[in-house]
């Protein structure tokens, strides 16, 4: 049986379907991602909740009187007392209503003295029986029990045309109130907003689901691309231990996840194979957004090509934010803003333990654009062509800035990566934009971060933790020193 449930809804010709599981899974996302919104949802609502109950509360005194009623009922002057069934129902059905009737009020006012009653009266009877609780209801506690004590004295004189001459035997007599009988409960007024919190944040990243356009699989991106996926590559996460040094995802180290490298392994497959038929050599990696592990994937591929022997050089071409450096643990050094600078900026610099050239610095620069378009930088990009046999160019987001869509120009092949569940499909629509004029170079996309769903198979769950996104992380196995290694003219 199919496991996942459709809901169809049609309007006119037009047809939505709503795939249940996947909005269930993009609420749980949603949940782990914006926990601390559904969080602030639930405290701003309880403590508006508890300001609204104790700042419009307002004190009320309850007055009681229990009595019975007994009646004149024979020639004699006797009362006796409502023994029967009728005339029991009878008291209950015309004790309240007379109560609420205007000539009793009128009666009741003017022995008062006053103009408005301070507060409300009701009356409860026992069923079968001639026993009756009347309540008076008021702000004052002296207002309460006298109203109810006039309530009693004037109500035999106005209901005798009703119930004839009736006689109060009083059982527990109108005594003045002393507490409020409305006093909130701190405990119950904040359960209450708890759940009319949680509630409305369910409620909210609900909606926010429901409406969240993201690339969730690998699948999704075709409705927006017609170029293939390179690589499918799983999120991945460090196991807690007590070391809390940062660390980053490495194909060199062994532990790394066995999926995450095996992932690398088929995108740099895929990517020689493809640079084989092109005859080229420089790779141009980007993206939409910052976070969406570009600068991971980048460092990863060059690190995978230089495990085969490969000659590679590594570019960190987002000038604005240089990171590699800090993720390779090789601290500053030459930049690609300094390649162009006469006192000694030829000099790349080799990492010894990747065993790739390296161009990156730990400076950002303000004006990335007088970089790329210095009168020397064609040279520069052409030089390495004939220098090295792979070039892997770390280029900012497409989505922000209008870098990459300079570099592409000396680019063999551009590889585009999505991080699942990250961007709008519209914004990575736009980003694609740019690169869709050139068919020739965008060769493929790389779904990265990717856990897999309950209806998934085959790529695994492999979590993810420090140092995923924009390049960010560096590990004590990669800040030693001597990691600036050699360097060539």
């Amino acid at each position: 049986m199919d496991e996942e449930k459709t809901l169809h809804t049609s309007a006119g010709d037009e047809e939505m379907e709503i795939d249940l599981l996947e909005l269930a899974q993009d609420f749980g996302r949603m949940l782990r991602q914006f926990w601390w919104l559904f969080g602030l949802i639930v405290l701003v609502v309880a403590g508006a909740l508890g300001i609204y109950t104790y700042g419009s509360y307002t004190p009320l005194y309850q007055c009681h009187a229990t009595f019975t009623v007994a009646t004149d009922t024979s020639d004699n002057g006797l009362y006796e007392y409502y023994y029967s069934q009728n005339t029991a129902d009878q008291m209950s059905k015309t004790f309240p209503y007379i109560l609420s009737s205007s000539y009793f009020n009128s009666v009741l006012l003017e022995t008062l003295g006053k103009e408005q009653l301070n507060g409300t009266i009701t009356a409860e009877t026992v069923s079968d029986s001639n026993m009756v609780t009347m309540t008076v209801t008021s702000p004052s506690p002296d207002d309460a029990q006298t109203i109810l004590e006039t309530a009693i004295e004037i109500y035999p004189e106005t209901a005798r045309f009703v119930l004839g001459t009736v006689q109060f035997h009083m059982i527990n007599s109108p005594e003045r109130p002393e507490a409020p009988y409305n006093e909130p409960l701190l405990w119950r007024t904040l359960a209450l907003g708890l759940a009319i919190g949680a509630v409305a944040g369910v409620a909210v990243l609900g909606v926010m689901a429901f409406f969240r356009r993201t690339a969730k699989t690998p699948e999704a991106m075709r409705a927006i691309t017609n170029v293939p996926c390179l690589a499918v590559i799983p999120k991945v996460k460090f196991k807690a231990r007590k070391n809390k040094t940062a660390k980053r995802i490495s194909v060199l180290e062994k532990r790394s996840a066995y999926g995450y490298r095996e992932s690398i392994r088929l995108l740099q497959i895929r990517l020689e194979r493809a640079l084989r038929e092109k005859g080229g050599k420089m790779i141009l990696i980007t993206g939409t957004a910052p976070g969406e592990g570009k600068s991971t994937v980048a460092i990863n591929l060059a690190e995978m090509l230089a495990m085969q022997h490969k000659d590679v050089l590594l570019i960190d071409a987002d000038l604005r934010k240089q990171e590699d450096a800090k993720v390779l643990g090789c601290g500053d050094g030459l930049g690609l803003q300094d390649v162009f600078e006469k006192q000694g900026a030829q000099r790349i610099r080799k990492l010894e333990k990747e065993n790739l050239w390296f161009i990156g610095s730990t400076r950002p620069v303000k004006q990335p654009a007088k970089v790329l378009a210095h009168p020397g930088f064609d040279a520069f990009m052409q030089a390495a062509k004939r220098n090295r046999e792979y070039i892997i160019v770390d280029s900012p987001p497409c989505g922000t800035f209008q870098d990459a869509a300079i570099l592409q120009e000396y680019a063999d092949a551009v590889v585009y990566v999505v991080k699942q569940d990250e961007v709008p499909m519209q914004q990575i629509q736009e980003g694609l934009t740019l690169f869709r004029r050139d068919k020739g170079r965008y060769i493929g996309y790389v779904f990265n971060a990717y856990t897999q769903g309950l209806g998934d198979y085959g790529y695994g769950r492999y979590g993810y933790g420090y140092g995923y996104g924009y390049g960010y992380g560096y590990g004590s196995a990669h800040s030693r020193s001597g990691r600036s290694g050699q360097a060539e003219p």
